[in-house]
């Protein structure tokens, strides 16, 4: 009877604290995949970069233009269906990149 009481008590406590416990919600699933991007062609004043999503991804890749000096944004951002590659030009830009649409980063050309 003692055994009986003592998991029952047991019982209860673990219910209790994993109600008590904080819920976790899993993160958000980003909408875009990391883009990788490689030098083309050099020309004097700047280069040609090609840009895909990274091997293995199953979702398109969000790329923008941001003025190297200034901060401005170049033009729309492109988004780059999986398996295709988009050519651009950089002069006096960078390019970034999204997950989510909200945070950009910078995205390094090899």
């Amino acid at each position: 009877m003692f055994n009986q009481r003592l998991l029952a008590a047991l019982t209860l406590v673990t219910l209790l604290v994993a109600l008590a416990a904080p819920v976790t919600l899993s993160p958000p699933t980003s909408k875009y995949c990391t883009p990788i991007a490689f030098r083309d062609r050099v020309v004097g004043v700047g280069y040609q970069a090609v840009v895909r999503a990274a091997p293995g991804c199953k979702k398109p890749a969000k790329v923008r233009k941001e003025n190297r000096s200034s901060g401005s944004i170049i033009g729309e951002p492109s988004v780059i269906p999986v398996g295709e590659v988009q050519r651009v030009w950089l002069f006096t830009h960078r390019l970034r990149y999204t997950l989510d649409d909200r945070t950009w980063q910078r995205l390094e050309v090899r």
